[in-house]
């Protein structure tokens, strides 16, 4: 479940974008894999998000490199996000 402060400050595409790159930085979404469709992260969002939120937030990703669409395919992950890395526990 991704949780969406729809209270706070941050607008929700840039919530969304920190969630799934979060999950890109943990390894639970590893470089090569589909990130879930739009139908899958309104689910996971329980409806808190519009497809245009959604859409936005995927731009802010494609955008600093991390993901990439192909057409009729999906959204891939093409790199984890930079000073990261999906082993990095942030204790070292």
């Amino acid at each position: 479940m991704i949780n969406i402060d729809r209270e706070s400050i941050v607008p929700m595409y840039v919530q969304l974008a920190s969630a799934l790159r979060e999950r890109i930085r943990r390894g639970e979404i590893p470089v090569g894999r589909r990130i879930p469709s739009h139908h899958e992260l309104e689910q996971e969002t329980g409806g808190a998000v519009s497809r245009r939120t959604i859409k936005s937030a995927i731009e802010v990703l494609q955008a600093e490199g991390t993901v990439q669409g192909v057409q009729g395919k999906g959204v891939f992950v093409i790199a984890v996000p930079a000073g990261t890395s999906a082993e990095d526990d942030g204790n070292g």
